[in-house]
């Protein structure tokens, strides 16, 4: 289950398809810039969160564990975020990125 959660993610990502989830009993909608590792060794996704229950826009790194109900959205996103890293030094390791 968690391969096909990092599988969906990268797919989303590499589509820049928005996303949307559940991650600690809030309800997220974002676009998705980076998949990696912290340094406290947690899989994580850096994205542009655009839609919560609660308002709310900005950057959010999201640990893969926490998140339930994973859905790729048909909507895109065309560029990457004002202040986006590529080589993000909160991440140990990257995955995945735009």
């Amino acid at each position: 289950m968690y391969s096909l959660l990092l599988d969906e993610i990268s797919r989303a990502i590499g589509a820049r398809l928005l996303i949307q989830f559940s991650y600690k009993d809030q309800d997220y909608l974002v676009e998705p810039h980076l998949l990696g590792k912290n340094f406290e060794s947690e899989n994580c996704l850096l994205a542009w969160q655009i839609g919560r229950t609660v308002t709310g826009t900005g950057w959010k790194c999201f640990d893969l564990n926490s998140i339930v109900g994973l859905k790729l959205l048909e909507k895109r996103f065309t560029s990457p975020r004002p202040g986006y890293d590529p080589y993000d030094n909160s991440m140990s390791r990257i995955y995945y990125r735009i």
